[in-house]
Parts: C-alpha cells; sequence; structure tokens
C-alpha cells in the first residue's frame, strides 16, 4: 500500500488494518468526505444547516407575511 504523509494504520497480529488515523490538518476535505459517508456523526450545528430554508424561501416567507399584515390593516 502507498504511503500518504498524514495517514497511519495500525495492524493487528494477523496483518489487518484495524484503525486509520487521518491529520485533519494535512486533509481537511477528509472530514466532509467521512461525514457524507455517515462514518463521522454531524454536529448540531450541520444538521440545522442542512435543515434551514434558504434566502430566497425566507424572503418568500417575510414578503407574504409583510403584505398579509398589510391586507390585514386596511379592513
Amino acid at each position: 500500500m502507498a504511503r500518504i504523509a498524514g495517514v497511519t494504520t495500525k495492524k493487528d497480529t494477523r496483518g489487518n488494518i484495524t484503525h486509520v488515523t487521518i491529520n485533519a490538518k494535512k486533509h481537511p476535505e477528509a472530514l466532509g468526505k467521512l461525514k457524507d459517508l455517515g462514518l463521522i456523526e454531524k454536529t448540531q450545528f450541520e444538521k440545522d444547516y442542512e435543515n434551514a430554508m434558504t434566502f430566497e424561501e425566507f424572503e418568500e416567507k417575510i414578503l407574504n407575511f409583510a403584505n398579509d399584515l398589510c391586507k390585514k390593516r386596511e379592513i
């Protein structure tokens, strides 16, 4: 197996890889890939961010809210 700087492995007595250590400073993109694969649990902020509305959705909701308020005041 080729050696990669910042990645180390540990093997058991049979020679099978049991642990992989990745240096996050050398390979910051690896964290994103591991999270996408579900191997690293996402933080609550990341979960909330995925479920957040886009700016366009927010803009539409706020404009609809403002229009509804204006309509109610006309009555």
